[in-house]
């Protein structure tokens, strides 16, 4: 049934690997997914609430109306009612445990990969060159489940996301999130080296270090050629000179 829904919805397993050598994989903590349970749990009893007590509303027009049609249209809005929460309570839950087990986070030594999502896949993927700002973030919920999200913003991203933004997937195309880990500091701290090391060896992309070294040897064909043209005109000067 997994295999089939995946194939479904056309989602790959795992995503491909970044650029870059010694990948780093890391997943959202157990504890997230029992944090994200709750929270669904908590709004599927509100809407079976909210639904009782509009089927209590809809007796009491039956009574009212006492009109043998609109009794039976207002029986079948109720039981089309029941039908719609009774399906999605098990397809709902099973969304949320594939968008579980289907979160990856995977950092190498040149970039991380950030891949969320079932319904809709959002993936971004950070160069260390371009990333200004780390910081982790954790709201009182997730200190007494002990997760927290480690917020990556890169170069052109505006100011910082607020509370009530930075759990919406997919803002800011700047902006990439570790939801849900219980080692953000040592996820940090592992950007924080790489970002360091990549600025301090100046890595970057193969086709930017082929550009720099072109642009190197056109730089040292071009001198070379400048001091040949002054040592030729050194020669011209003292046989001219003479």
């Amino acid at each position: 049934m997994r295999e089939r829904i995946l194939r479904l919805l056309k989602v790959p397993e795992a995503p491909d690997a970044p650029a870059g050598e010694n990948p780093r994989l890391f997943r959202a903590a157990r504890a997230f997914f029992t944090y994200k349970a709750m929270a669904w749990g908590a709004a599927q009893i509100f809407a079976v609430v909210g639904l009782i007590f509009g089927l209590i509303g809809l007796r009491v027009l039956e009574t009212r109306l006492g009109d043998a049609r609109w009794v039976s249209i207002l029986g079948i809005i109720e039981v089309l009612a029941w039908m719609s929460v009774l399906l999605q309570i098990p397809l709902g839950f099973m969304i949320m445990r594939f968008d579980y087990e289907l979160r990856w986070y995977i950092v190498t030594d040149r970039s991380l990969r950030i891949r969320e999502g079932i319904t809709t896949i959002t993936e971004k993927t950070m160069t260390f060159r371009n990333i200004q700002n780390i910081a982790i973030r954790q709201g009182p919920l997730q200190r007494m489940f002990g997760i927290a999200d480690l917020e990556v913003r890169s170069a052109g991203g505006g100011g910082s996301s607020g509370p009530e933004k930075h759990n919406q997937p997919g803002d800011d195309l700047h902006v990439a999130f570790f939801r849900g880990v219980d080692n953000a500091e040592e996820i940090r701290n592992l950007i924080r080296e790489r970002v360091r090391l990549h600025r301090d060896t100046g890595l970057g992309d193969p086709d930017e270090r082929e550009k720099k070294s072109e642009s190197s040897a056109e730089m040292d064909a071009a001198t070379r050629l400048l001091d040949e043209a002054r040592a030729l005109r050194r020669v011209m000067s003292g046989a001219a000179g003479s």
